[in-house]
């Protein structure tokens, strides 16, 4: 069938239009490529301008020639400046020493109790000022405000609760308060443990550690010094521990640590265990301020007359050896005379019960360190043979068995009674 002018005429324009129509689409993609590919090209040469130039090599004309960076390579980066030269490092010995706090801040902070005398100050409000000492029912009198209860407060609470029950009843605001300890209560503590008087003491305020032992008669031979234990009970029902160590400062040439005790501190000397004495100098310590200045060792020997036998308590001091007690006998003494007949009798509260060993003047001067035993507190110096058996059957027939040292020192008080 043969198309009409018109159709023929609607067909091309129609087809004219689509082709225009596919043409602009296809230079919008031209023209997106192009540009894509102006830019990855422009970022490429911005990356190589940044990058340090490389040390100039032979090339051949055919390496001359510039080629275009690939696209799949890494793009170099440059490294970073040091922040210091070589020669500008500090030193390492240089290091900051690490702050180590002897003592935890709650046994740092004072609390106060009946006793305490403060100041308080209320800035720009004179009329609430007032000085005066926690009563016996733990209240301090405020001037027109009454009686604030305090105890167990430090003094910074003592300043925020009395600036809030101020502006709760009387300022629109809380006041700025200044308080300040002015007379500090004596120190009422117990002492326990190893030392050579445990009990109650009532020592002046700001009274050291170190001070305390003394006024106890120093540690015992048996006392750890590395273990010192400090109880504190707050208001509140808590329980504060602190452990302090008075023997590496000594062994360092240190400062002792400065604690702060206060009323009602409880203060534990511990013993030294079974298996901790490594690294630990009994014999420096006996020559120092911290122990007993002297021990009481006992002697018992027979009479002369070889009737009965003698007692005698020789003071000596602390870190005496068996030399010691020897040397400090008169010549003519019983004890000179029988050189191989001495043997040394101990409560051991370990195994919980008395021990012997046998002892040799004689061996001991010849410079056998076994033989020379440093001595303790309540040691018994046994001479002749023959007593020895007399003392340890006597051990065997008492009824009530020796259970501490204490109940060793009553037996050997009451052998004389026995033999007479």
């Amino acid at each position: 069938m043969s198309l009409t002018m018109h159709q023929r005429h609607r067909m091309t324009v129609t087809f004219l239009v689509s082709l225009q129509v596919v043409a602009s689409r296809c230079s919008y993609l031209l023209g997106a490529l192009l540009f894509g590919l102006t830019y990855s090209l422009g970022f490429a040469s911005a990356c190589l301008a940044q990058a340090p130039p490389s040390p100039p090599q032979s090339q051949s004309p055919e390496d001359s020639l510039p080629t275009l960076p690939n696209a799949t390579q890494p793009v170099p980066v440059p490294s970073p400046s040091p922040t210091f030269r070589r020669g500008d490092l500090p030193p390492e010995t240089n290091s900051t020493p690490v702050y180590e706090e002897r003592e935890s801040r709650p046994f740092r902070t004072y609390r106060l109790a009946i006793g305490d005398g403060i100041n308080v100050n209320v800035i720009d409000f004179p009329e609430f000022n007032f000085a005066g000492t926690i009563d016996s029912e733990g209240n301090v009198f405020v001037p027109i405000l009454g009686k604030v209860p305090v105890v167990g407060l430090t003094l910074q609470e003592v300043e925020t609760k009395i600036a809030y029950e101020l502006s709760r009843r009387f300022l629109k605001e809380e006041p700025e308060i200044a308080a300040t300890l002015v007379a500090a209560r004596p120190v009422q503590l117990t002492l326990l443990g190893e030392v050579v008087r445990p009990g109650f003491y009532t020592l002046p305020p700001q009274t050291s550690l170190v001070s305390i032992l003394l006024s106890a008669g120093g540690a015992t031979s048996k006392a750890d010094l590395r273990s010192i234990v400090i109880r504190r009970s707050l208001v509140d029902g808590t329980v504060l521990e602190e452990k302090v160590d008075l023997y590496t400062p000594l062994i360092k040439g240190e400062k002792a640590p400065d604690v702060q005790l206060q009323g009602g501190d409880t203060v534990i000397v511990s013993r030294l265990e079974f298996g901790q004495e490594q690294g630990y100098d009994r014999n420096l310590l006996a020559r120092t301020n911290l122990v007993q200045p002297s021990i009481t060792v006992r002697l018992l020997a027979p009479n002369l007359d070889g009737a009965g036998i003698s007692l005698r308590n020789l003071n000596v001091p602390s870190g005496s050896t068996f030399l010691d007690v020897v040397a400090s006998l008169p010549a003519a003494d019983t004890l000179r005379v029988n050189f191989d007949e001495v043997t040394l009798l101990r409560f051991d509260p370990e195994k919980g019960r008395v021990v012997t060993q046998t002892l040799s003047p004689t061996s001991a001067v010849e410079g056998d360190t076994a033989q020379n035993i440093p001595l303790q507190e309540q040691d018994v110096i046994v001479v002749s043979r023959t007593l020895l058996g007399k003392i340890l059957s006597a051990f065997r027939t008492i009824t009530q068995p020796i259970r501490d040292v204490f109940g060793f020192s009553d037996f050997i008080f009451d052998l004389p009674n026995r033999f007479d």
